[in-house]
């Protein structure tokens, strides 16, 4: 069932807050934050807000939750009470939710689910009452520093004619026009977010993700059950991520050459020619991972296992290597971060290059078996750009969307979506972590990356965790528990365990074009979550936590001093591993137009260019043939480095 989006109703409205007031009560505490109701956090004023910045699809089905809730047939369904959500006493209400968290069905834990992120990412974010109470710091203004690229403005519909037309503008797309900008071709980048540079930087959380962030860091698979977290703005992921800098390893280029069936592509010097380019671009160094407080903890444990521990390079030129370094996931403010906007696109800008930001681009013009251009939606001007040759570089969730929507449906076309879902070990420390703070990731494990001889696995990481995307995604065991975790996280440290994903999901259309992103992590696959969950619990024990919690709906939580590690794992099996169990994220996307010599299982050739569709070439992070096992940005720059210099070739 799909209702319109019609927006929201006053009824609906007092139903999601009914909800938020039994997820974040008004505890009898002299706390002020305990004490504090929903309505003082802003969460009820500010939520017709968010609802507005959701994507159409996820607000009908928003809606539909609303109302089932605010139904007496809806909260039988869901929770076992024949009443509307807004009529439930708050101890009724708070057990209600507890069923839904529980729930043998899924549809159940999904509505928790979204209900509970949401409510967290508004009590989190936004108000000084959390700020202060969650002891954390007010990152200040910006700097007050000149752009040194502007953007193409669009007032009303224009036609643009080019040599090469680029759609997208993070690791694929920035690189590949500052390739092709360098040989002397006219380009025009085409951008779906908005230009922001260091002086736009405010490091509101709230802000930042709406920005910088795809669906203002609120987009998930069509089942919600895992959060992906991907880059919307000019220079894309590479804005946002964590500097984390690794090579394409060669067991993956050597597996990759296997299965696309060429001969090697990957493994052979042209590729690590592009490799050793784009690291030098970028400065990848490694002499930059001044470890924060998490990454310490984590490589304290490591050693203290006789566990593997490897120092990770980063893009920096000039990090301070401080707290402040840990806000970077929403701009870094020093330009230290060697995004493709600091490089790449700031190459092609002063070779020419013109870039077009708010460009929805919603097909590609064929003609003749070849691509010719682009047509783009601009702040409501339409945009038609042509071009001798078009370059998709949109990502891996987006990417295979246009060429849906243009009647480009091959085959492999949106098939192979692989996300390296991330689940986190929370550790509770007896000194403030700040987990917010330092260098964002220095510190890694390969301890089980390889669980299946065949280089599946899990990779241990950390990273910078902020209070709104904490308060979205951390588990709740009952409004006390949930507040009292809020308010004590600065004590909390993070461990992830990043999933090398062996089994993929699809990306298809919606009716109005938009992307469904549909992924499940299989039983095989949960099985290594598991092995990370453990890995990731045994590190926090070995490096001192007195408490140890799952990142699980509900959470389970352990203390190493009182039980064995085995029954704090068989009580996160009781609540599970599958969807809306353990929670999930995904920083990493994949696969859905990947490279191959078969057009029946591959979407690109060998040159990046699409099966059967002549002048369309794609070079972004679709084109794995399989997961990468690794932070992907190095991979994706050489990947669009290799093509981008190939495509040049051609055209001059």
């Amino acid at each position: 069932m799909e209702l319109p989006a019609r927006g929201l109703r006053p009824r609906d409205i007092d139903t999601f807050s009914a909800v938020a007031r039994a997820l974040l009560p008004a505890l009898a505490d002299d706390d002020p934050f305990l004490a504090v109701s929903i309505e003082d956090l802003g969460v009820r004023a500010r939520f017709p807000d968010l609802f507005a910045r959701i994507a159409p699809a996820e607000q009908r089905e928003l809606l539909l939750a609303l109302r089932l809730l605010g139904s007496r047939a809806g909260g039988a369904a869901l929770h076992g009470i024949p009443r509307p959500f807004t009529d439930l006493s708050p101890e009724t209400a708070e057990r209600s939710l507890q069923r839904m968290a529980t729930h043998r069905l899924l549809p159940p834990r999904q509505i928790f689910g979204s209900l509970k992120k949401l409510t967290g990412f508004l009590a989190a974010s936004g108000n000084p009452i959390s700020r202060v109470a969650m002891h954390y710091p007010d990152p200040g203004p910006p700097p007050r520093t000149q752009r040194r690229i502007s953007a193409t403005v669009i007032d009303e519909s224009t036609e643009l004619t080019c040599d090469v037309v680029i759609v997208g503008s993070g690791a694929g797309g920035g690189v590949a026009a500052g390739v092709l900008a360098e040989a002397g071709l006219d380009v025009v980048v085409l951008e779906k977010g908005g230009l922001r540079t260091e002086a736009d930087y405010t490091h509101d959380e709230a802000e930042a993700y709406e920005h910088l962030y795809l669906d203002a860091a609120l987009g998930a698979t069509d089942d919600k059950g895992i959060g992906l977290l991907a880059g919307s703005c000019v220079g894309g992921g590479t804005v946002v991520n964590y500097t984390t800098s690794f090579a394409t390893p060669d067991s993956i280029r050597a597996e990759w050459d296997r299965i696309s069936g060429f001969h090697s592509l990957f493994s052979g010097p042209e590729y690590e020619a592009a490799s050793q380019a784009v690291k030098r671009r970028i400065n990848a160094n490694d002499y930059s991972g001044l470890p924060s407080s998490s990454d310490a903890l984590m490589e304290k444990g490591l050693r203290e296992l006789g566990w593997h521990v490897g120092s990770q390079d980063r893009n920096v030129t000039d990090c301070p290597q401080d707290d402040s370094c840990g806000f970077c996931v929403m701009g870094c403010r020093l330009g230290a971060k060697q995004s493709t906007l600091v490089t790449w696109l700031e190459d092609a800008f002063n070779l020419g290059a013109r870039i077009v930001a708010d460009a929805d681009v919603r097909s590609i013009l064929t003609s003749g078996g070849r691509a010719t251009g682009v047509t783009a939606d601009v702040n409501g001007h339409a945009v038609t750009v042509h071009a001798r040759a078009t370059v998709l570089a949109a990502g891996a969730l987006n990417s295979p969307a246009i060429m849906l929507r243009s009647g480009l449906d091959h085959p492999a076309v949106g098939e192979n979506l692989r996300l390296h879902p991330v689940t986190v070990v929370w550790g509770r420390y007896r000194d403030e972590i700040h987990p917010w703070s330092g260098t964002m990731q220095s510190r890694y494990s390969d301890h089980i990356a390889d669980l299946d001889d065949n280089g599946y696995g899990i990779k241990i990481e950390t990273g910078p965790a902020h209070p709104a995307l904490v308060a979205a995604l951390v588990g709740w065991g009952g409004g006390e528990q949930y507040k009292r975790h809020l308010a004590d996280y600065r004590h909390w440290s993070p461990i992830a365990a990043i999933l090398r994903d062996r089994d993929p999901g699809t990306v298809t259309t919606r009716r109005n074009g938009d992307p469904r992103w549909s992924y499940r992590v299989s039983n095989r696959d949960q099985a290594m979550v598991r092995a990370g969950v453990a890995a990731a619990a045994t590190i926090h024990a070995a490096s001192g936590a007195t408490e140890i919690m799952s990142n699980t709906l509900v959470p389970v939580t352990w203390k190493p001093d009182r039980a064995p590690l085995g029954d704090f794992l068989t009580a996160v099996d009781g609540v599970g591993y599958g969807s809306h169990q353990t929670t999930y994220g995904s920083w990493h996307q994949m696969g859905t137009l990947r490279m191959g010599s078969d057009p029946a299982t591959s979407a690109v050739d060998a040159h990046n260019e699409v099966h059967g569709t002549r002048d369309l070439y794609v070079m972004d992070g679709s084109t794995f043939p399989t997961a990468s096992g690794v932070n992907p940005m190095i991979t994706i720059e050489t990947i669009a480095h290799r093509a981008a210099s190939t495509l040049a070739a051609k055209l001059t």
